[in-house]
């Protein structure tokens, strides 16, 4: 098991009965170094360390480099004891958001083949496939989501009867029963980034409960009806056994931190205090501890424990009746508590009232109560040294079963092998993102121009190209140990882009000649109510109006001259605001003295129709070149503040200081008053 090496750079293994073990806990991380003795297990180092901040809550890692860190600590300090550099690593999963399924799968065999250990395995991981099939149909998609992490042989049939073992038998048929847990992607995902930060790759997978049940419930015990709880800070996991097996799992979110935060709430103290406060508990006495506001505190065992007795109560509670769940309605014979959290005085004791046992059935049980670990001064020798030992233990069972090596771009990667796995998942375990492998396309960029939606597509993406072996793949194809994958990595699309101009086809230029200059008068382009030029970048739901000038007055506005104290001259005649303009016209702003035009006299001697004079917001306006006037038709002739109309201001119109409307007819001598609201 490829776990300790010599010294760094070198492959050669010190032995192949040698792991590596973390059990990574809400509250510490502890290593072991251990090799096979005979049947036993021996611990050559071992090492614990508590994470110098909350970094995990109720077994699920929310601060990975935090975590780390502390695993880099173990590591380096058993790297250092023995003089061996360390590679590989057993760990556990706790059982947060855990799912079961037992399930039973056969295969008919050849009659004369005997049966080996690989044969096994092969209808073991059918089970398991079978197991992740049926949760698929009951959770649908999600499902996808959900790895198992580990299993257990409940029972091996040979030709319909049941057996313990079926290596060295012959029969024409085979079948087993697994029991077999599954956990979110998240929760081995996070475990694999924390591994690979710390120059670590996983041997062997497993659940909390399975590594506790495999030390202290050794097979021998298994024909007798046992819970075991195993209480950490964030969660008491349990497992259930009778009729020589492992018949259930289960999990619940109450454990150590929430007595701890009990603690710090009737000690005013916070919580690494408070962690402190509660392991004093199992010594006895009074405790001296300074709270949050400095101040020193003596307080007794008992004040404290009866302070936190309802937390207790709720915790016991809960785990009580989980236990009787999963034992089908009914309590178990005996039950096994390790882990720290289990230590809490009064623990043990609620647990058998609620399940109507005598309290000499329910007990803590410690390193010694592993069958046949052997550890010189174990300094890690209570009920939460026992995890780890299970760890390891299972790893001396399984390595190498439950991971495939694949190589991904130059580098090998080791993934748990627990249901079919493809390209897709193998990524997602090695902190490729998904988006690395299918890429997006680019935003569209939306906009409305003259009233109607008009959008420019994002640019394509270009996916991932993948070989396997050499050959072209996709994200489904499905990998097997050995496979070498080459990625490279997809291409997001460029986001739309656009200027106001590309709006402006179909609107017509033309070219003149204004006071003897040529000009091309493009579209007038207006943007949320602004001025705004064929340059101007687009963004998404701008509201764009494009107008030809078609126009004299059009123009003149454009130009910001006044067509009241101006004549207008078109191929040197005379013309008016609404002349429409034609290719080659040569126009003529020529500035004129209002005080001269009266009714009835300028007006026609230009040979124009008569015009009116208005007054609007105090000032007088002259109105010419029509025969018939509208209150519209002042807003041609007087500057409007667009600013005010795109920020949601409404206009108010009045007429001889009535409200008005636009259509209104207007007549000489008018007042018009035009405001903002």
């Amino acid at each position: 098991m490829s776990a300790v090496l010599l010294e760094p750079g070198k492959s050669e293994l010190i032995d192949n009965d040698t792991v590596f073990a973390l059990d990574i806990g809400t509250r510490s991380v502890i290593g072991i170094l251990a090799k096979q003795n005979g049947d036993g297990l021996e611990v050559l180092a071992q090492h614990i360390t508590e994470h110098e901040s909350r970094a995990v809550y109720d077994g699920q890692i929310h601060h990975i480099g935090k975590v780390v860190e502390a695993v880099s600590r173990v590591k380096s300090a058993l790297e250092n004891k023995l003089g061996v550099k360390l590679t590989g690593v057993a760990i556990a999963a706790a059982g947060r958001s855990l799912r079961t399924k037992m399930v039973r799968v056969e295969q008919d065999i050849d009659s004369g083949l005997e049966i080996d250990h690989l044969l096994c395995r092969a209808l073991e991981n059918d089970g398991i496939k079978k197991a992740h099939s049926e949760l698929k149909n009951e959770m649908g998609e999600e499902a996808g989501d959900f790895y198992c992490v580990g299993y257990s042989v409940v029972s091996y049939f040979l030709n319909g009867y049941s057996m313990a073992n079926l290596e060295g038998h012959r029969g024409s048929k085979i079948a087993v029963e697994v029991l077999a847990t599954f956990l979110p992607v998240s929760v081995v995902n996070s475990l694999y980034s924390v591994l690979a930060r710390a120059g670590l790759q996983p041997v062997s997978l497993t659940l909390e409960p399975i590594a506790a049940a495999a030390a202290v419930i050794p097979d021998s015990f298994r024909l007798l009806n046992l819970a075991l709880i195993d209480t950490g800070a964030g969660t008491s996991d349990i497992a259930i056994s009778r009729d020589g097996a492992i018949v259930a799992y289960g999990m619940v979110p109450l454990a150590g931190d929430e007595i701890t935060e009990a603690v710090a709430e009737c000690c005013l103290a916070d919580f690494n205090t408070a962690e402190k406060i509660k392991r004093q508990l199992m010594s006895g006495g009074d405790i001296v501890y300074t709270d949050v506001v400095g101040i020193e505190t003596s307080v007794s065992r008992d004040s404290i424990l009866e302070q936190i007795e309802p937390v207790l109560e709720e915790i016991t509670g809960r785990v009580a009746q989980e236990i009787i769940r999963l034992n089908g309605g009914v309590s178990p014979k005996s039950v096994f508590c390790v882990g720290g959290g289990g230590q809490v005085p009064g623990f043990t004791d609620k647990i058998a009232e609620k399940l109507g046992l005598e309290k000499q059935r329910v007990r803590l049980r410690g390193r010694d109560s592993v069958s046949g670990l052997l550890v010189e001064n174990d300094e890690i020798n209570g009920p939460d040294g026992v995890t780890v030992a299970g760890i390891a233990r299972v790893a001396m069972e399984r390595v190498g079963h439950d991971f495939i090596t694949i190589t991904v771009n130059g580098r090998e990667n080791r993934l748990l092998y627990s249901r079919e796995i493809t390209v897709y998942d193998a990524m997602g375990l090695i902190e490729y993102s998904a988006m690395d492998l299918v890429g997006k396309n680019g935003s569209d960029l939306t906009v409305i121009v003259n009233g109607e939606k008009r959008v420019i597509y994002g640019g394509l993406r270009r996916p991932a190209e993948i070989m396997v072996n050499g050959r072209q793949a996709s994200i489904k194809t499905v990998l097997k140990n050995g496979d070498s994958i080459e990625i490279t990595r997809a291409e997001n699309g460029v986001d739309a882009t656009a200027r106001a101009g590309v709006f402006t086809e179909g609107h017509g230029s033309i070219s003149i000649y204004c006071e003897d200059q040529v000009e091309t008068l493009e579209p007038e382009i207006i943007i949320n109510g602004m001025p705004g030029t064929p340059e101007t970048e687009l963004k998404n739901g701008d509201e764009i109006s494009i107008q030809a000038v078609e126009t004299a007055g059009q123009l003149a506005r454009l130009k910001n001259i006044d067509v009241f104290s101006h004549d207008i001259y078109v191929n040197n005649s005379p013309a008016n605001s609404e002349y429409l303009l034609k290719d080659g016209d040569r126009l003529e702003f020529k500035k004129k003295d209002l005080s001269e035009v009266t009714k009835g006299d300028g007006f026609q001697a230009s040979g124009l129709s008569d015009g009116i004079r208005v007054s609007v917001n105090g000032r007088d306006i002259v109105l010419v070149g029509k025969s018939s006037y509208l209150f519209v038709d002042i807003f041609n002739h007087i500057d409007i503040d667009l600013a005010q109309i795109g920020s949601g201001s409404r206009v108010k119109l009045a007429l001889n200081g009535s409200q008005a409307g636009y259509t209104d007819p207007l007549k000489d001598g008018d007042v018009v008053e035009i405001s903002f609201i």
